[in-house]
């Protein structure tokens, strides 16, 4: 296949057995996106802007280049924008649970 769109893919999870999700990061700075994990690896390429994400239990700046890579499970946020933070993110086949979007620890709760 090759075009995924992104509309069927949201409508039919199965339209892909690559992708579970894919799109635009847009993030301001000063947003924030909370502690959460995924039932499926994700990747972000970043185009514009900087920002302060933690995964895997570590902290770090990110900027224009940069790939950020989070496995299964583990958990990810962006602590702070610095400059407007634009990108793009994948995220891959759903495993376990196949849960959908961002998830939270039950004690997160």
């Amino acid at each position: 296949m090759p075009v995924i769109n992104a509309r069927e893919l949201r409508e039919n999870p199965n339209a892909s057995e690559h992708f579970s999700s894919f799109g635009v990061i847009k993030l301001a700075r000063g947003e924030t996106v909370e502690p959460h994990f995924h039932d499926c690896d994700e990747w972000w390429i970043i185009t514009r802007g900087s920002a302060l994400i933690s995964t895997e239990g570590q902290s770090h700046e990110i900027g224009p280049g940069d790939m950020v890579f989070t496995a299964m499970g583990d958990d990810h946020a962006v602590r702070e924008v610095y400059q407007d933070l634009e990108g793009v993110y994948f995220e891959g086949p759903l495993h376990g649970r196949k849960r959908r979007g961002h998830l939270h620890h039950p004690e997160d709760d």
